[in-house]
């Protein structure tokens, strides 16, 4: 019966516009259309409002008895009618939709015909909740139906829990002004019921408001029952000059929030280090780009400054960190904590990100890294393994390289951290830590001393190739992802339909830098938890590739792994490349450059000469031999050169031989320096040669005659009496 009325009257409403807009035609040619269209047209919005309200509900209808061609229809029906993201918000709100659309997504994301539509749906609607919820003239407007009846009462409560954190300034406005005593209880209990997105903002003006509106804070922060406020709350209760009042009530609120030790340095530590490892209930909004820093201004009350929210963790992690020293200036922990946050600040900021407080940092996150010290540098790298975090991982290895004392950088005792780096799954960050351990020249042997010199001798054949290892069920999906792969510069060294099958071939790999998987969601759980139990890829990048339905569940799943992320399928190469290169950054600081591989290969020659002319009873440098031999056919140019040198350091019939063999091959000034080396060698370690390379370099001596030639001549005959052979060449070449 209602259905009927209502449908009747909409009717009605829909011919009494289409007869006002005749008539206007008429009016409007007097003059007097203005008149008629400003009398008509909120008889238009009610008309076209009802009939969006009944597509919603067509379309959630139609996807809960599962009828996908009738709900794809109500869906197109309803966004070709205008429908904005806010208006489609405003109706699943007003019209008490909320389970209703819940269940619907629920069943609809998976359902084949459907799926993509009620994906753009759940979309939309995101979008206009939060477009709604920093609309602060409806939040006002919905302050004042506290006061109206109760029905507006309830409408009012409701769009103000739904807008959040974003209400709380309105809101606490009312509380200070204290003005309305029974507007008061009303405002009071909507925050309560805001729960945790009302914490951080009250913290914020807990230490700033007067003491009766502090007493007031605390019992809300109480009531509401989420521990972040605990440092807040211990903070004041401990100031000098708070009130008994204030005093008893936050130390009651403390308590009842589960606070123990009365130590507000450890509190604010504590709290900082949630945040550092990015704990997704401390953030309000985890889905949208930006989140809010609060503060508190005695004349602009609560000010909302937003931060993208690849940084928001860290930045508030800073913050607390800062807290905590300012608390206790010895605090070594919270020292750490804000050094490894700075750093990964900075790693995690976004090319199109910007981060509001970087203009009151007087010093770069890289000087506080290495200024804090080596005990701090050790404790931020630990931090960094635990998180499986690569780029701040190799940020700590640095710092550490530049501050720690040689003879304390493998010190016996406690956690060592850089020691656990030489296996830490991902090349770059091993090839950084047998840099720093080669450049230490230990004087003791440690714990895995014997991959150092064979990690720099993998090091100088670094090179920018990619290496990724692809999961999906079928062998035309493994081949069409290899395809992609190869297009943007990865190698597929292992692919299958199950990561298991992987780990053989994995691990007779240099390395891997990408794993991707191709499935439904239950796939990609399983698959991402192998990965990540796997000793050689516990921290490498895994791109997830499914449908579209299932890219929401995946992104929820592994909101707190900054190492996973979805990509829907069927998507355009570009879209695939952007989609690595993004996931690469944050992972692991990018994929490896062409100059980053030779600077690799130059600093690993320079240490490995470092550790062959030391004579360092800790490292061989014969376990680079062969490395170093083969780089001496492969590699070319000045960088040659260098490899030339260091083996020449290398006591062995094999690397003078080499050495040689490139020197009467070579020509011009690459020669002159090969025969030098070659030289250099025989001096060190005596004749190697070969009778064959004697026969050639006594002919290139005797080819080597003229102006033009005298200095590779010169280079011969230095390498000919190095050799300490027979002087008669050198009598008979008198003679003549």
């Amino acid at each position: 019966m209602d259905r009927t009325f209502r449908t009747s009257t909409t009717t009605s409403l829909v011919r009494a516009f289409a007869i006002g807009g005749a008539l206007l035609t008429g009016f409007e040619a007097a003059g007097l259309g203005s008149t008629v269209f400003a009398a008509e047209t909120p008889v238009a919005q009610d008309a076209a409002q009802a009939d969006r309200v009944r597509m919603v509900g067509d379309f959630l209808h139609y996807v809960l008895i599962a009828k996908p061609d009738l709900a794809e229809a109500a869906g197109q029906k309803l966004f070709a009618s205008g429908i904005t993201d806010g208006e489609l918000a405003d109706i699943v709100s007003e019209n008490d939709l909320g389970d209703k659309v819940e269940r619907s997504l629920r069943r609809g994301r998976g359902m084949a015909g459907v799926g993509p539509m009620v994906t753009e749906f759940e979309q939309r609607l995101e979008s206009g909740r939060l477009d709604l919820a920093r609309d602060q003239d409806r939040i006002k407007e919905a302050i004042g139906m506290l006061d109206g009846s109760l029905r507006a009462q309830m409408m009012g409560k409701r769009r103000l829990i739904e807008a959040g954190e974003y209400a709380i300034p309105q809101l606490l406005d009312v509380i200070v002004s204290g003005r309305d005593p029974q507007l008061e209880i009303r405002v009071t209990s909507v925050i309560e019921e805001i729960k945790r997105q009302a914490v951080l903002p009250l913290c914020a003006a807990l230490p700033e408001v007067s003491p009766s509106v502090q007493v007031k804070v605390c019992r809300m922060l109480s009531n509401i029952g989420w521990p972040t406020a605990i440092p807040t709350l211990l903070d004041v209760a401990t100031t000098r000059g708070t009130t008994p009042e204030v005093k008893d009530a936050a130390m009651t609120a403390f308590r009842r929030l589960g606070g123990t030790s009365t130590d507000v340095s450890f509190a604010y530590t504590a709290l900082a280090k949630k945040f550092f490892d990015e704990e997704q209930s401390l953030v309000a909004y985890p889905g949208d780009p930006a989140n809010m820093v609060w503060s508190y201004g005695p004349h602009s009350g609560l000010v909302r400054t937003p931060v993208a929210t690849s940084i928001f963790c860290q930045v508030m992690a800073m913050r607390n960190a800062r807290a905590a020293l300012v608390a206790d200036s010895s605090n070594r922990t919270a020292l750490a904590v804000y050094v490894a946050s700075d750093l990964r600040r900075e790693n995690q900021m976004g090319v199109n990100e910007s981060d509001p407080f970087a203009d009151d940092a007087k010093y770069s996150p890289q000087f506080f890294a290495t200024a804090a010290g080596s005990s701090t540098a050790r404790s931020v790298l630990a931090m960094a393994i635990d998180s499986k975090d690569t780029a701040l991982v190799r940020d700590a290895i640095e710092a550490l390289g530049m501050t720690v004392e040689r003879g304390r950088m493998v010190a016996a005792g406690g956690r060592q951290p850089l020691l656990e780096c030489l296996r830490y799954p991902d090349r770059r960050a091993q090839y950084d830590t047998a840099l720093v351990l080669g450049a230490a020249m230990p004087e003791k042997a440690f714990a895995g001393d014997n991959q150092v010199v064979p990690l720099l001798a993998n090091a100088i054949r670094a090179t920018n190739d990619s290496y990724a290892a692809v999961v999906a069920s079928t062998e035309e999906d493994r081949n069409s992802i290899a395809s992609k792969l190869s297009k943007i510069g990865f190698s597929v060294i292992a692919s299958g339909s199950s990561f298991y099958d992987l780990e053989s071939e994995i691990n007779r790999a240099n390395g891997i830098d990408l794993v991707i998987v191709q499935g439904d969601a239950s796939t990609a759980v399983e698959a991402v938890g192998q990965v990540r139990n796997f000793a050689r890829t516990g921290a490498t990048p895994v791109l997830l590739m499914n449908s579209g339905a299932d890219k929401i569940a995946m992104d929820r799943e592994f909101a707190g792994d900054r190492g996973t992320a979805s990509f829907i399928n069927g998507g355009t190469d570009a879209q695939f490349e952007s989609a690595v290169d993004a996931l690469m950054s944050v992972a692991a600081g990018g994929r490896l450059t062409e100059a980053e591989s030779m600077t690799y290969t130059r600093n690993a020659l320079q240490t490995l000469a470092g550790i062959a002319r030391s004579g360092n009873g800790v490292y061989s440098i014969s376990d680079a031999e062969s490395s170093l031999l083969a780089a001496m056919s492969t590699i070319s140019g000045g960088m040659r050169l260098l490899v030339a040198e260091v083996v020449s350091l290398v006591d062995s019939e094999a690397s003078q031989q080499s050495l040689l063999d490139a020197a009467l091959a070579a020509g011009g000034n690459e020669q002159v320096a090969l025969l030098d080396y070659a030289a250099s060698s025989a001096r060190s370690f005596g004749n190697k040669a070969a009778d064959r390379q004697v026969d050639a370099l006594r002919r290139l001596i005797a080819s080597s005659t003229g102006e033009g030639n005298a200095r590779t001549a010169d280079a011969a005959g230095r390498l000919y009496g190095s050799l300490d052979l027979s002087p008669d060449e050198t009598v008979r070449l008198i003679a003549e």
